[in-house]
Parts: C-alpha cells; structure tokens; sequence
C-alpha cells in the first residue's frame, strides 16, 4: 500500500471519535488488506460483507473509482461511522445487513475479511452458498481468515480473537476457524472453484485467503437446478 493510499484512507476517519480511529489505525498496519484489494476487479459492484467501520470497503473505493462499493455489517454502531467517512464520493455506501440475508441483487465479487470466525461453520458454509448464489458469471469470492498452521501463529491469532470478543468490540457466537481443508470443500460445495493464496507476513497472525470463482458452467447448473 503506498504512502498516499495510506495518508487518504486513514484521512477518512479523521471526524470520528478518537476511539474509532485509534482501532481503524490499528487494524489497518495489523491486516493485509492491501493483498485482499489486489484480487477484487477493478471494476464492477463489490460488497463487503461485516465491513465494520468500511476500513476494506474505502481502500476498494479509493483504489478504483470503477468500483461501486457496498459495505454491510450488523453491527449499526459501525455503520454509522462508516457512513461518516463517505463524504460526497458516488462509488461506496454503507447500510446495515446481515450476512446471512445478502441484498437482492448481483456483484460481481464479494469480499469479507476477519469475520467469518465469528459465526458457527453451518452457517458459514449457508452463508458462502448465498455469496455463490449473488456472484455474476465469473464473479470472484475473496474471503481473509487464518490458518490452523503455523500453530504458534494460530495460537497467538486465536487468543487476541478470544479477548476482542470478551473485552473488545468485536461481538459473535464464539470462535470458529474451519481448518483449510473445510474451507476449501465449504467453497466447493457453495458452487465456487476454490484456490488458496497464502499471505506470508513477519506480523504473529495465520492470515489465509480463499479465492472461490463461479464460472459460467456453474452458473448454468444453478439455473437448471
């Protein structure tokens, strides 16, 4: 991520709260969302889905003004200060939503980072089957979870989530990383093309990302069905 991205994106925030922006910084040096970007098209309609306070949906829209960003979360706290940072800019809005009953429409790549953990794996593999389901012919899910391996990096990963849901501001039923062979199979069985892309880091964290593609082939299956 270049220094002006930076600058730009963490300007946004600069109304909110300065607990917002403290966990916004953070979160931003702690994640590889710069990675993540680099795989969502250039252009086209993209939601994040727990976009939380819109950090991966304003490096989206500020990255490619192609983009029409849409953002959701369920937490309406967030949202409201993700909407704060929108401005007069056209390509990126947030609303409130759940990630289990995704807006009535179609995008062309669905992006959600960091929070799949936080939902139980029956639901998460009913949620990648709804993503499927939205996704455009030869749409692309780009989904950012950990790893089970390395185990110290898992360790360390699984420990700070285990204190942000107790003490911090994250919220969900508990914590639930699908090793990478349930993942992959979770992304086969929705109707996508899986492909692992590891995300090597000195930070202490098992960061993974998923790719899961819908080809045309499994577009037509799904009408037929």
């Amino acid at each position: 991520m270049t220094d002006n991205i930076f600058r730009t994106l963490v300007a946004l925030y600069d109304p909110l709260p300065l607990s917002d922006r403290l966990f916004v910084r953070t979160r931003l040096l702690l994640s590889n969302l710069y990675q993540l970007e680099s795989y969502v098209p250039k252009e086209g309609r993209i939601l994040d889905i727990g976009c939380g306070h819109g950090l991966l949906s304003n490096l989206l829209a500020i990255t490619s003004p192609q983009r029409q960003v849409l953002g959701i979360d369920i937490d309406a706290k967030k949202i409201a200060a993700a909407q704060g940072t929108v401005g007069d800019r056209g390509n990126i809005q947030f609303q409130v939503g759940d990630a289990a009953v995704l807006p009535g429409t179609s995008f062309h790549a669905v992006t959600i980072a960091d929070v799949m953990y936080l939902i139980p794996p029956d639901i998460q593999r009913a949620i990648l089957t709804s993503i499927a389901c939205a996704l455009e012919p030869n749409g692309v899910l780009i989904w950012k979870t950990q790893s089970h391996r390395p185990q110290w990096k898992y360790t360390i990963t699984y420990a700070q989530e285990w204190l942000m849901t107790k003490l911090g501001p994250t919220k969900g039923a508990g914590i639930f990383f699908m090793d990478c062979e349930e993942s992959i199979q979770a992304i086969r069985n929705a109707g996508l093309d899986p492909t692992v892309v590891p995300m090597p880091s000195r930070r202490p964290y098992s960061d993974i990302l998923f790719l899961g593609c819908k080809s045309n082939k499994n577009s037509l299956s799904q009408n037929e069905s």
